[in-house]
């Protein structure tokens, strides 16, 4: 309390004495004339005042220069009464405290002869209890006092209760993680032991009281799935059956309807490799879901799980397929027997789903869709174009050449090598002359090097051709000419 009572009186003192109007004359000034040679530091002595307050009051250089007949401010009646008013306020309170103690509290003591403003020296403490104390001191504390100490208080707390969750997470986490260890190698022995033996159809009964605990299950999930993944026919046919008859299929649905993103790509990837078809309504949902993520394991679980109309999402006007998913989705298809006709959207409105129709149909050699695809060489979109080249490239069918040549010279560089590479790949003589041309008047090196190889492809014509330019070709001609032939590049 007293060091309370003596800091707030210091923060009072420095306040008036740092924002008094000091340097200013009022009615209230005691003031004094310089007679004679009298100092400041003579007058502060004489008056009992501080020769710092002196030179404030007066605007007094560093020096403290005065001269005779010069009149002095020496105190301001405001400012003392102000002084004398914090300094009874605060005699007053230290009075109550000592008053109001529990009897016994103080003994009876010399006052020493020292300014009022601190309380009596205390010489015993009674037995009081810290609380009895705290609360004393909060009941005469003031608004911004108490609103700190409870902030103090409920940071206090939030730190305690916080500590204490991180520690029961942490310990959590560490059961969790060793009962993973004891049994991810025994469940391992057993899928394993189960592929390559013969079993009846049930599963011990210990194994299936076990997988009633999630993290058991879990465990026994994740190595299931990981094992199927690796193989095919009769042993992945064994997995299959050894996962629906763990009962596992129901709780790959119960994760689809989690509220946990990643909980629901997770039942979506399940439902995919197991084929649970059970949960094909809770798919389409999600199929242009904002996650991308949770939007992929549901593209990819449609996909297996509807192999009749696998790309019946792509329908969808709003939806956006990135270059991650149309990986994702080719390396599913390759996993189907139907594979779906792309020419159905090769006049989709939607550029993300048209490009993948387009690469689609090159990687898959859909012949059909040569005549929608060559149309789209003349598309505005330059990524368009250039997907359409790339995918006639990979058909390797001559009928789209003489498009291809006219197309040639309005295009940019990129597309123009695509172009030659498409022109390479299918290997028709009637390209002879437009490879002649291109490594005749083109600056591009990797323009002229590709129609080089192009004509060498084309076997002894395309051959006769490239000898007979050797024989005036320039020393870049002959550099060029030098490394298509050479097989090792």
């Amino acid at each position: 309390m007293r060091f309370s009572v003596i800091t707030i009186l210091f923060i009072s003192l420095f306040v008036v004495d740092h924002f008094s109007a000091y340097g200013q004359q009022s009615l209230d000034t005691a003031d004094h004339i310089v007679v004679g040679n009298e100092t400041v530091y003579q007058i502060s002595l004489q008056h009992h005042l501080n020769i710092d307050s002196v030179q404030k009051w007066n605007n007094l250089d560093k020096n403290y220069s005065i001269v005779e007949g010069q009149r002095l401010i020496l105190s301001d009646s405001k400012i003392k009464a102000a002084f004398e008013k914090i300094i009874s306020q605060v005699s007053d309170t230290s009075q109550k405290f000592v008053n109001q103690s529990p009897t016994g509290l103080f003994v009876d003591t010399v006052k020493p002869n020292f300014l009022p403003l601190f309380s009596d020296p205390i010489n015993s403490i009674t037995s009081s209890s810290s609380y009895e104390k705290l609360q004393r001191f909060y009941n005469k504390s003031n608004y911004l006092i108490r609103i700190i100490l409870f902030l103090n208080l409920f940071f206090l707390i939030i730190a305690i209760v916080l500590s204490i969750i991180l520690l029961f997470r942490r310990i959590r986490e560490g059961f969790i993680e060793t009962k993973r260890i004891r049994c991810r190698d025994r469940y391992r022995d057993f899928i394993t032991d189960w592929i390559y033996s013969d079993h009846s159809n049930l599963i011990p009964e210990p194994v299936m009281k076990e997988l009633k605990d999630w993290v058991n299950r879990d465990v026994f999930t994740s190595e299931l799935l990981s094992l199927h993944l690796n193989l095919l026919g009769e042993s992945a046919n064994k997995l299959t059956e050894l996962f629906y008859l763990a009962g596992l299929p129901e709780y790959s649905i119960r994760k689809v309807k989690s509220r946990y993103w990643h909980l629901k790509a997770k039942g979506f990837r399940e439902m995919a490799q197991m084929k649970i078809v059970e949960g094909n309504q809770l798919v389409p949902k999600y199929l242009n879901s904002k996650n991308t993520v949770l939007r992929i394991e549901a593209q990819l679980a449609w996909i297996q799980l509807n192999p009749n109309d696998p790309l019946r999402f792509c329908d969808n006007p709003k939806i956006q397929l990135t270059e991650w998913e149309q990986l994702n989705i080719l390396d599913s298809l390759k996993k189907i027997e139907n594979m779906p006709d792309f020419g159905r959207w090769l006049k989709s409105p939607n550029k993300s789903v048209l490009l993948f129709a387009i690469k689609m149909s090159g990687i898959f050699k859909q012949f059909d869709n040569i005549d929608l695809i060559t149309q789209h060489l003349n598309n505005a979109d330059f990524e368009i174009r250039y997907e359409a080249i790339c995918a006639l490239g990979k058909m390797a069918v001559p009928s789209p050449v003489i498009q291809l040549q006219q197309l040639f010279p309005s295009e940019e560089l990129d597309n123009r090598t695509e172009i030659i590479r498409s022109l390479v790949m299918m290997a028709d003589v009637a390209n002879i002359p437009f490879f002649e041309k291109v490594i005749l008047n083109e600056t591009a090196i990797n323009l002229r090097i590709l129609s080089a190889k192009g004509l060498i492809l084309l076997g002894t014509s395309g051959k006769e051709r490239l000898e007979s330019l050797s024989l005036y070709a320039d020393p870049v001609l002959e550099k060029i000419i030098i490394h298509a032939k050479d097989d090792r590049i």
